[in-house]
């Protein structure tokens, strides 16, 4: 087959103060031969939103060499481009406001570059070479890329390794080091109040204890791009990078090198588990439209819950912390309503439409795959691990599906058939319970394989020994009416369906005004206004709704919620206690040594 004529594309900033940069496409007069359609993507992979990145796009205009020549606008993203026997070039502006893994920022201090949100493609063409460079820019600047370099161009051999491939300018700061075989770069934009060295630490770390699973490396460079702003964090897997985002000001306690931990692990773990073990159709990718697959709860819920096995198996997480996040999970997931009215696999399903795209509904009729999905992969592990008598966990299935499948597409049946072969259980019933359907999840099995328990405390039972002995406080602890207001202020956020507020007739958006005569300007006085007659009581709530205000009367009840803890059980056998080091890598847990007083 003929080398195909790469795209020569330069970038240049017009004005960094206003985010704003040029983008110039040069395409091979090869490509134009019947014409061509350009086209913006609607979506960048590990994101599944259509974003309609066009929108930042504006200023298209085609030329052969100086003259202008007329280009029309097929629909929101797409330009017919017309038949030519030369090189044609397309200019183009783009706006870079957002500073997100997902989209472009650029100021005067740095640019993020993300390919999806940049470039435009040639339909039917993706496989064409793209050639990347960067003028204009401030002399100080550098360019990190996980692209191979030549000649001051960045290389990609077609357009999906373009979009996997992000883009860092400035006066960043870099670290390195090797190990299996592999050079790993990290890139730190931003200022913050952490240790970069404890950084790169950990995430070697982090990265051998991955590689470990299965058995090395599947690239010669990996770059981890961190970049710290206040008050964010997030991450984005791609093929031989990952772009992550965590607050500048969360390392003055050691919670903060823990959560920035688990983020790399869960983002570099996705180099095996989705940009290389997928389904189908999560590539090669249709970059117009939404790419729906069942499987985001293997993909994204498995990977949440890997990311506490790595951590766990580097020593760069404790397991006290570990286990009040997990327990903290499974708490949210047994509670929240929507259990009940959605699988993993519907979740999964409509992730485009739904888990993106969350209203005031959303916890009564959803679940997310990320997190229920990490809770059924626990649940997974300890079938396995069960099921195997102890000789292997969730680490080896996915050790078994690289083996069998690497890059070649994976399926549910896939994965199906290894959990039967490591667990020797029927899948069916683990799958028909947890996958496609809305079982309640179940800590026994936890018990069994591991050797840990799930406690549940009441809102009482966690009341101070001072508060214990106040009537009062006993009271409210026990008081519920199923209104969730917004955290800043005395809007209702959510209502629990069935309950008291919900059958009163509360619902969404409506501001608290007084409980029984009592003014409230916050959530703490309408959620203590509320509780104050405890149950078997009723209030008289003033709310507004969109200017209409209203009294209303709402009974209390005792309250169901409840608070989880993750203990070892002090019984557990030889078994269970093998297997959690199998799967964390860590000694066994301790029992919690009972103290005097309140526990």
């Amino acid at each position: 087959m003929a080398k195909l004529a790469p795209i020569r594309a330069i970038l240049r900033p017009l004005d960094l103060a206003q985010h704003l940069f040029e983008v110039e496409l040069a395409l091979p007069a090869e490509a134009l031969a019947s014409g061509a359609v350009a086209a913006m993507p609607a979506w960048t992979p590990g994101s599944y939103l259509v974003r309609d990145y066009a929108r930042l796009v504006d200023r298209v205009r085609l030329q052969e060499g100086r003259r202008e020549r007329p280009l029309e606008k097929l629909d929101k993203q797409r330009w017919q481009l017309p038949p030519s026997k030369r090189e044609l070039t397309i200019r183009y502006r783009v706006y870079g406001n957002d500073l997100t893994v997902r989209t472009n920022h650029l100021d005067d201090t740095h640019a993020q570059i993300i390919p999806a949100a940049t470039f435009l493609y040639l339909e039917g063409q993706l496989e064409r070479p793209v050639e990347v460079r960067f003028e204009g820019f401030p002399a100080n600047w550098k360019v990190a890329s996980a692209l191979p370099q030549k000649q001051g161009a960045h290389l990609a051999k077609d357009f999906d390794t373009l979009v996997d491939s992000p883009f860092e300018l400035g006066t960043f700061r870099t670290r390195g080091f090797k190990t299996g075989g592999t050079a790993f770069e990290l890139v730190f934009t931003g200022r913050h109040n952490g240790d970069e060295g404890r950084m790169a630490g950990a995430t070697r770390k982090i990265v051998e204890a991955a590689g470990a699973i299965f058995g090395g490396f599947p690239f010669k460079r990996y770059v981890f791009f961190f970049t710290f702003t206040p008050k964010l964090r997030g991450g984005l897997e791609h093929k031989d990078c990952t772009s992550l985002i965590a607050d500048s000001h969360a390392f003055d306690k050691p919670e903060g090198y823990y959560a920035l931990n688990q983020l790399v692990a869960h983002e570099f773990f996705h180099a095996w588990n989705v940009k290389r073990l997928h389904d189908p159709a999560l590539g090669p990718f249709d970059y117009s439209r939404e790419n729906p697959t069942k499987m985001l709860w293997f993909h994204e819920g498995l990977t949440s819950y890997m990311e506490h096995v790595i951590v766990l198996r580097a020593g760069v997480v404790p397991w006290s912390h570990a286990s009040k996040e997990l327990a903290k999970c499974w708490g949210e997931q047994v509670q929240r309503p929507g259990r009940l009215e959605q699988s993993l696999e519907e979740s999964s399903w409509d992730a485009w439409i739904r888990f993106y795209k969350q209203h005031e509904f959303s916890p009564n009729s959803s679940v997310s795959y990320y997190d229920k999905g990490e809770m059924v992969a626990w649940l997974m592990d300890a079938a396995i691990r069960e099921g195997s008598r102890g000789k292997a966990g969730l680490l080896d299935l996915f050790a078994l599906v690289w083996t069998r499948h690497g890059e070649h597409g994976l399926t549910d049946s896939d994965v199906r058939r290894v959990f039967h072969e490591l667990s020797g259980k029927n899948p069916s019933s683990f799958w028909d319970a947890y996958i496609s359907g809305r079982a309640e999840l179940d800590s026994t099995q936890l018990r069994r394989a591991f050797g840990l328990k799930m406690e549940t405390r009441a809102p009482w039972e966690s009341l101070s020994a001072e508060e214990a002995e106040d009537p009062a406080a006993q009271r409210r602890a026990h008081a519920w009416t199923g209104l969730v207001l917004a955290s800043n202020g005395p809007s209702i956020q959510n209502v629990i369906p069935g309950s008291p507020a919900a059958k009163a007739g509360l619902s969404y958006g409506m501001e608290i005004l007084a409980v029984d005569g009592w003014r409230t300007t916050t959530a703490a006085e309408v959620q203590r206004g509320l509780a104050e007659p405890g149950p078997g009581g009723k209030v008289l709530v003033l709310a507004a709704d969109r200017g209409r205000v209203f009294e209303i009367l709402v009974p209390v009840v005792e309250t169901p919620d409840r608070t989880y803890r993750l203990a070892a059980d002090p019984r557990a056998g030889a078994a269970p206690r093998a297997a959690f080091v199998g799967s964390y890598g860590q000694p066994f847990p301790a029992a919690p040594v009972k103290r005097g007083g309140r526990r």
